[in-house]
């Protein structure tokens, strides 16, 4: 049930708020905050330059707030950085969600939302014990990483999130995850054992609740790409950072494939009793390393027929094995349910692991670069595929189906908005722009220092 609307406008809360917490007016900040108003309003798309000093937090948080209050909806704040995310969740909101309090009928309410591996999985804590899982490390991996990993397992069973930052001093990644899972290899929450008590899905349940969803690029990629929704029921878009946009969304669309998880998902199959497809796997993990490692760095533009064959032989073989893990014994999933859940975990990776391949193979379906969407390369001992735009994705999933606010010190090029917007995939007379300025005046607030003193660069370039 949405709540009355407010008196107020945008710019009176924007004053309120800023006497509140000591501030002074700024003309740019507050042309933005009546931009962003309108947008949400008109359901606009926008792309707002806003330079240092401009206070553009302020200026999208509080017609933000003021739009969710007026349409009892959630507003998706999204950021490229962990620092502005936590900037804005343990700073800028709870200084201005006390501001505003005294003239609004509640108090606004916020959230911040994290990818699923950013939080421990309750049900990989329970398979593992306090020993980690010996099938996703190497060797030398093993001491090293357990002491970490025994930590994070005494950690769990304080916390009350489950969130990576909350644990202080961190992990690092390796042991970080042997207790999580991303958002394909999670069984979701009707299937898991530990589904009641998952902290990824208690998050979720407080975000759903709230004024302002505070998550990142990334998440939202997931969340447009995906079938069903990651993020909370939303009609609008606030991007921070959204310089940052086209690089997070196309990281999040990369997929690479490489010997050594090859290998993992072998040595996992092979504990769950894969019917001997695991030491076939086995062995092609063993040719795809030297098949790989005899490529150089770099594109592929094309590829031959020995090396179609191989993937393809490849994938082949992991299907089998899915097939072969994916069937679980008579009772197993009542009698023996974290069997169960890492049976129905590593199906879901392997899944993954045959679609990257697939999806390399298409990419050479045509022999004219030109006409392919993906791009293929390999890099450290990995192939990797990525598309070559996510303009497309973004027209139609995340323009398409919400009113988007875009934001950053850097979008215009000679003063115009064109390109960035071509490149987020912004349909043509849908969106407006505006350049906020910024307060400072660079020719007196900067210093260019000249280091004379070393040498110049010679044909070798700088030493």
């Amino acid at each position: 049930m949405n709540d009355e609307p407010l008196n107020q406008t945008t710019e009176e809360l924007l004053d309120q708020a800023v006497a509140a917490l000591g501030g002074a007016r700024r003309d740019g900040q507050h042309a933005m905050a009546r931009a962003v108003s309108k947008a949400l309003e008109s359901e606009r798309h926008l792309a707002v330059q806003a330079g240092t000093g401009t206070g553009k937090s302020l200026a999208y948080l509080v017609p933000a707030i003021r739009h969710a209050h007026n349409t009892g909806s959630s507003i998706i704040v999204s950021t490229a950085t962990i620092a502005l995310q936590r900037q804005l969740v343990e700073r800028d909101l709870p200084r201005l969600v006390e501001a505003l309090e005294p003239h609004m009928q509640r108090k606004p309410t916020f959230a911040i939302m994290k990818g699923r591996n950013n939080y421990a999985c309750l049900n990989k804590v329970a398979q593992a014990g306090f020993e980690p899982d010996e099938t996703l490390l190497e060797d030398e991996d093993i001491s090293w990483t357990g002491k970490h990993v025994k930590r994070v397992f005494e950690w769990v069973d304080e916390t009350e999130t489950g969130d990576r930052d909350d644990l202080v001093p961190g992990v690092p990644d390796l042991a970080w995850r042997q207790v999580s899972v991303t958002s394909r290899e999670c069984l979701g929450a009707s299937r898991c054992p530990q589904g009641e008590d998952c902290f990824a899905e208690l998050a979720k349940q407080k975000a759903s609740q709230v004024d302002i969803v505070v998550t990142n690029h990334a998440l939202l990629a997931i969340d447009a790409a995906a079938e069903t929704n990651i993020l909370p029921e939303h009609d609008v878009v606030i991007v921070d950072e959204a310089h940052e946009l086209d690089a997070r969304i196309t990281s999040v669309a990369t997929a690479e494939i490489n010997a050594r998880a090859i290998k993992m998902a072998a040595n996992r199959a092979k504990s769950l009793g894969a019917e001997g497809k695991d030491i076939r796997l086995a062995e092609l993990a063993d040719d795809f390393a030297i098949f790989i490692d005899s490529y150089d760095s770099g594109r592929w533009v094309d590829m031959d027929e020995p090396s179609k064959n191989q993937l393809d032989g490849l994938a082949t073989a992991i299907i089998e094995c899915k097939t072969a893990v994916s069937r679980p014994s008579e009772g197993e999933s009542t009698n023996d349910p974290e069997k169960f859940a890492e049976r129905q975990n590593l199906t879901n990776h392997l899944s993954e692991m045959a679609e990257t391949i697939h999806r390399i193979l298409e990419v050479f379906d045509t022999d004219d670069a030109a006409d392919q969407d993906d791009v293929v390369w390999v890099d450290d001992s990995s192939l990797a595929v990525a598309p070559l735009s996510v303009a497309d994705m973004l027209r139609e999933n995340l323009f398409g189906q919400n009113t988007v606010v875009l934001t950053s010190a850097t979008l215009a090029l000679g003063g115009r908005f064109d390109a960035m917007a071509a490149q987020w995939g912004m349909p043509k007379g849908t969106w407006d722009s505006m350049d906020a300025g910024t307060p400072f005046n660079p020719a007196k607030s900067g210093i260019l220092y000249v280091a004379s003193h070393l040498p110049a660069p010679g044909r070798d370039g700088i030493a």
